[in-house]
């Protein structure tokens, strides 16, 4: 591993609040198998292992604190918050935060065809950093970092018993006898793999909130949650 690699890796550590003990896990989590095919000792190793580690890792922790969260919760309500925390979209949007991609080590081939703007390497490459993470650490470890990573995710589904938003709230402005709400998208920023969408709630021609994230569908949800939470009051 040079000095640079070294160095990148460290930062990373910084990011993610964990220092490895062997750092090599780490580096071979961002590693692509292009990067090791083109390998000229050919013994390079590649993170496809640690994703299929790494995937089990990540359900079972998101799984336990959805479960602590709600111990008597529908249990088909918790398996579509899980399914919905990681999904590959989630975990590219995270791997993104994180600055992953730019640190992936991917074969001339994989480079060439736009392998760095794959959504799906930076999802694959966040599931074998979870694995990194609990070889190195342990349980303990991986669960600390997913639990700060999704802590944001899991509260705002507390209490709820449905994560279809704009369907409750349709439902409860009918119950009013209100008009059904419309979504009109106000802004859409960002190069075309990470397009961040803000959109206006609104209701009567008045826009009664609005939502910002990763994907217009969540921005829609996100801003019918927050116009809930305001005619709940």
């Amino acid at each position: 591993m040079t000095p640079e690699r070294e160095a990148q890796l460290n930062a990373l550590e910084t990011r993610l609040g964990y220092r490895f003990k062997d750092l090599s896990l780490l580096d071979r989590a961002l590693t692509h198998t292009s990067w090791a095919n083109e390998s000229l000792s050919g013994a390079a190793g590649h993170n496809e292992p640690l994703e299929f580690l790494g995937d089990a890792v990540l359900g079972l922790i998101v799984a336990d604190l959805l479960h602590r969260r709600e111990p008597d919760g529908d249990e088909g309500t918790k398996s579509k918050a899980r399914a919905h925390l990681v999904a590959a979209a989630s975990l590219a949007r995270r791997a993104a935060d994180l600055g992953i991609p730019a640190l992936l080590l991917l074969g001339r081939g994989e480079e060439k065809t736009g392998g760095r703007k794959k959504a799906a390497l930076w999802a694959d490459s966040y599931e074998a950093l979870v694995a990194a993470l609990y070889l190195d650490g342990g349980f303990e470890a991986a669960h600390r970092f997913v639990r700060d990573e999704f802590g944001y995710d899991l509260e705002a589904t507390a209490g709820l018993a449905i994560r279809d938003h704009k369907s409750a709230l349709q439902e409860a402005l009918q119950a009013r006898g209100e008009p059904l709400p419309e979504y009109v998208v106000l802004a859409e920023e960002g190069p075309s793999h990470r397009r961040r969408f803000r959109v206006a709630c609104v209701v009567h021609g008045t826009t009664v909130a609005e939502g910002e994230v990763y994907s217009k569908k969540e921005a829609q949800q996100e801003a019918a949650r927050k116009a809930l939470e305001l005619f709940r009051e």
